[in-house]
């Protein structure tokens, strides 16, 4: 069975009471997030065996965040302690569209001895984004990715504010180390065509028309089954984390399911809450 190691951020998401922007809100929920992290959980919800590689703060927030990934049956034993706990403050509008506030700390350090892993040729690793921003944590993830066997996948993620020369070029040196790109539609902008054509497979995902799959000079398309939208927060780590747990089945039926998977996600609140079983996609 294929092992599934997702590096990168392990945060707690302050979610906002009220459908308004951040200027507004007054209450928040605490629910667990990150990208990396959404997308462990989305594939062990499905079956897959999960590895977590992050660092949470010695604080309570960073007790809760490892208790929640346990329940999750997401393996904990890469994940580092240190500082203070990430914090990203979340607010969802009338439309449903999210608006973010990020308190950095923990999450930027990623350490050479979480990094003590041999997966095999047939796992995968899953790389998120925010760590890229720390060149110590960047350097130590580069040199494991140059000396893995395993298949790298990649989601950017970007967030523009972070998004400096430098950055930049750490994410195109990620993804000539990449084997599985997986990027909305508006971040292939970011790059260079040479530099995204390099990876063997591109998932292009497409918001509420679903996704696409580029690989082997093909292209498959699925679109998302009619539901109705509570918060689309989560739905691109639910498609990721769905796509990697559903792929030794066909790349092809790894994206239908994936993008029913995303599409189930947006019906309740929550990204990590809401995220779907292997039953109820069955």
């Amino acid at each position: 069975m294929t092992k599934i190691y997702c590096i990168g951020e392990l945060l707690v998401d302050m979610i906002g009471r009220e459908e308004k922007d951040l200027t507004e809100n007054c209450g928040f929920l605490k629910r667990a997030g990150g990208a990396p992290a959404n997308v462990a959980v989305a594939a062990s919800r499905l079956g897959a065996d999960v590895e977590m590689v992050a660092t949470v703060g010695e604080d309570e927030f960073g007790d809760f965040l490892a208790e929640r990934l346990k329940e999750e049956n997401v393996g904990t034993d890469k994940i580092g302690r240190e500082g203070k706990t990430t914090l990203a403050f979340v607010a969802l509008d009338e439309e449903a569209k999210p608006h973010f506030s990020f308190y950095r700390d923990a999450d930027e350090n990623i350490r050479n001895r979480q990094l003590d892993i041999e997966p095999s040729k047939d796992d995968i690793v899953h790389l998120g984004s925010l760590p890229w921003t720390d060149k110590s944590s960047a350097d130590n993830i580069l040199n494991f990715l140059k000396k893995t066997d395993a298949k790298v996948s990649f989601d950017p993620n970007i967030r523009e504010e972070l998004l400096d020369e430098s950055y930049r070029q750490v994410l195109n040196e990620i993804i000539e180390e990449t084997d599985i790109l997986i990027a909305a539609e508006e971040e292939l902008r970011f790059f260079d065509k040479n530099v995204v054509e390099k990876p063997k497979e591109l998932v292009i995902t497409k918001g509420e028309e679903g996704a696409e799959l580029v690989h082997g000079g093909e292209e498959t398309r699925f679109q998302p089954p009619n539901v109705e939208v509570v918060d689309t927060t989560g739905a691109g780590d639910c498609l990721t984390g769905a796509y990697l747990a559903f792929r030794e089945a066909g790349k092809t039926k790894a994206l239908q399911k994936a993008v029913e998977a995303a599409a189930v996600s947006t019906t309740s609140k929550g990204a990590m809450e809401a995220l779907p079983t292997k039953i109820s996609l069955e």
